[in-house]
């Protein structure tokens, strides 16, 4: 219940002032001198200091017409309940939208958001109907359009916040369906966030319905210090099988106080080293470690922060990762020419590389047993494909794990019986017709991912004056020429994989030797040769992997049936064979495990949250709402918001004026008037029969 003035009801005091005036009443009796007293009947005086009250129901019934005609003046309506019912504004569809993302964990946000919505759910009258999303990175609609506020409030009670970051535009366009399903004559959306302005990214259509209410609830708002850690690095140094890895990051603080802070370094669980860097107020600074040895395949890492170290956040007090010893790979350059020009700028590639890299020989042929042992590819540059047993020793190589990438050339032939070998046949010389360029590439392919995003390389510029005619047989292509030929053919032999570039990696048939993506275009296909591939030492939360191809570059054949992939903090994931695919949506250290085993070494996978969420800077909350549309809004500061109080009158003299109670209240007063008349004339009329006193024809009390 609530009052549209509530100021009338102060005169509710004014009603205990007839009962304490009657109450302290005195009658003191005043000698009157008469001559004789023999014709009157003697009456004894009785004079009493406090009197008490006769009538307790004539005095309630006067009390409770005067309180109800108060409470008339008043102007009550009711928001929620039962009684809502009972006249109001018609049913209403609300929206509840609730922030889950990480940047909520800062000291009470979350819990405030959740109380907040609950208070929503209260005030929800028995006509009305409402839904709950709960969003970060995506949206997830937990209940649509119901009249049962208990299992909204049930849903409250399991949320909780999530590694992911804030993201309006797709939880906008959820309630915005949500509310064209409706047909309820008013909408209303209820928005709580801390309103980052990270979080918010203009859409067109990310618009809501015309006419419908805008509550911005905004959570938080105050500035408050903040130690986070990013920019993680893992400097590698091969060492044949062994490699030393170096940790580095950076330490962010938001506050503007200098703060010494503690950071910790773990290996497989067990802390190795702690550093202390001094973080200056609104700066960052650097923070290394001594490298340590890698000897485990997926040897899990952690930095983090000393505990109590932060008062803020706390998912960006960690950075995870996971890496596995590689060591360099093992290449031979097969070149009938020996070390000279042909190979100069393949070789040359192949010697710049960070970390662990590549320990490249060249050889006129395939060498012995012996080295390949060695070996993990071979690179045929320009030569023929050998025969006889030299090749049948490469087939036995490739067909037992290794890669061979035949670089086209004048001289490259392929001996009839081993054609079907290759994944491609191989014709002749094509030349003439101007310079071509590459018009196709595969970038869902692991060698040309890494060249899809703007400014990672173009393969346009590249331009080739002879190529070799190659006509697919059972190979991929994942790379065509402006012509429609195929310019890289891949095939799967046995364990291992054969590659066919239909020209040279040299300046004589083309200048791709002398573009940018040279370097990482034959780093690339020599990593997936050799089946070791770039496996990320972190993930960023919310991205989506393909778990067979990371086993497939981690070195793992293939993620055996019924393997499970076992979350961070508990629970787990199914898994199948083929193009397993898995959403990363919680910080930490993700294992996939076989069925019914536990390796001391799983394949693992890191995960860390988007340190651009550690921005609590505060979006213009009406900009915002200017860009969703709807007819009102309402904008939520918390403790003081004057904007926010007027709008809640506002709806408030709406219930008001639609139920209108104030009439059913003065009929009330006029029924009590009557029965309090007709009840005072009894009494009177009682007590002139009795012989007692009246006073101006009404009862005492």
């Amino acid at each position: 219940m609530s009052f549209l003035t509530p100021l009338f009801l102060i005169a509710l005091a004014g009603l205990v002032g007839p009962i304490l005036l009657h109450l302290t009443r005195q009658e003191r009796g005043r000698p009157v001198r008469f001559p004789s007293l023999m014709f009157l009947e003697r009456i004894p005086f009785q004079e009493k200091s406090r009197r008490r009250i006769r009538h307790w129901l004539l005095l309630i019934m006067r009390l409770a017409a005067l309180g109800l005609l108060i409470a008339a003046f008043a102007r009550p309506f009711v928001r929620g309940g039962r009684l809502a019912a009972v006249g109001g504004p018609a049913a209403e569809e609300v929206v509840i939208m609730l922030d889950r993302s990480w940047s909520m964990e800062m000291g009470s946000n979350w819990d405030e958001a959740v109380s907040r919505a609950r208070s929503v759910v209260g005030a929800l009258r028995p006509r009305d109907r409402v839904s709950l999303i709960a969003f970060s990175e995506t949206p997830t609609l937990l209940h649509r359009s119901i009249s049962e506020p208990a299992r909204i409030n049930a849903a409250l009670d399991t949320l909780s916040t999530t590694s992911l970051a804030t993201r309006f535009a797709p939880a906008v366009k959820l309630a915005a369906s949500t509310l064209a399903a409706s047909n309820l004559p008013r909408q209303r959306v209820v928005l709580i966030s801390d309103f980052q302005r990270t979080g918010w990214r203009p859409d067109p259509d990310a618009t809501l319905p015309e006419g419908v209410v805008v509550e911005s609830v905004v959570i938080g708002g105050e500035e408050s210090a903040n130690l986070a850690l990013v920019d993680l690095e893992l400097g590698r140094q091969g060492a044949g099988a062994r490699e030393r890895v170096t940790v580095g990051a950076r330490v962010v603080n938001t506050g503007e106080e200098e703060v010494a802070v503690d950071v910790l370094l773990a290996i497989d669980e067990i802390e190795v080293e702690t550093a202390t860097v001094t973080v200056p107020g609104g700066g960052a600074a650097a923070v290394g470690f001594a490298p340590f040895t890698l000897t485990a395949p997926f040897t899990r890492g952690e930095l983090r922060l000393a505990e109590a170290a932060d008062g803020g956040l706390e998912q960006d007090n960690t950075l995870s990762f996971v890496a596995s010893p590689g060591g360099d790979l093992g290449v031979v350059i097969a070149d009938p020419l020996g070390p000279g020009d042909s190979n100069l700028y393949l070789r040359g590639a192949l010697e710049i590389a960070e970390g662990a890299g590549f320990a490249a020989g060249v050889a006129r042929s395939v060498p012995d047993e012996d080295r390949l042992a060695g070996t993990e590819v071979v690179i045929l540059n320009g030569g023929a494909f050998p025969g006889g047993a030299a090749g049948d020793r490469l087939r036995a190589f490739v067909e037992g794990g290794g890669g061979l990438l035949f670089v086209l050339g004048e001289r490259s032939t392929v001996p009839a019986v081993h054609a079907d070998f290759l994944p491609a046949a191989v014709g002749g010389v094509v030349e003439g017709g101007g310079e071509r360029h590459l018009g196709f590439v595969d970038y869902d392919h692991a060698v040309f991912e890494a060249f899809r995003g703007p400014r990672s390389g173009d393969f346009s510029r590249a331009s080739f004056y002879r190529t070799r005619a190659l006509t697919v047989t059972d190979g991929e292509v994942l790379a065509r020429f402006d012509d429609g030929s195929a310019a890289l053919v891949e095939g799967r032999r046995g364990q291992g994989r054969v590659m066919i570039w239909a020209t040279g990696l040299d300046r004589f048939w083309n200048n791709l030797a002398l573009q940018s993506v040279y370097l990482p275009f034959v780093h690339r296909v020599t990593w997936h040769l050799g089946g070791r591939g770039e496996v990320p030492a972190w993930h960023l939360a919310g991205s989506t992997v393909n778990v067979a191809g990371l086993a497939e570059s981690a070195g793992v054949l293939e993620i055996p049936e019924g393997a499970v992939a076992m979350e961070p903090g508990g629970g787990s994931v199914p898994l199948g064979g083929g193009e397993s695919v898995l959403r990363l949506d919680r910080r930490g250290i993700w294992e996939i495990r076989p069925p019914g085993q536990r390796p001391d070494h799983p394949l693992a996978l890191a995960v860390n949250v988007d340190v651009a969420e550690s921005d609590l800077t505060q979006l213009d909350v009406e900009a915002f709402q200017a860009a969703v549309g709807g007819a009102a809004t309402l904008v939520d500061g918390g403790e003081g918001s004057g904007e926010g109080e007027a709008t809640a009158d506002i709806a408030g003299e709406d219930f008001e004026k639609s139920q209108a109670f104030w009439r059913y209240i003065l009929a009330a007063v006029f029924l009590l008037m009557a029965s309090e008349t007709m009840l005072s004339n009894r009494l009177s009329r009682d007590r002139i029969k009795e012989g007692e006193h009246v006073t101006d024809g009404q009862p005492a009390l």
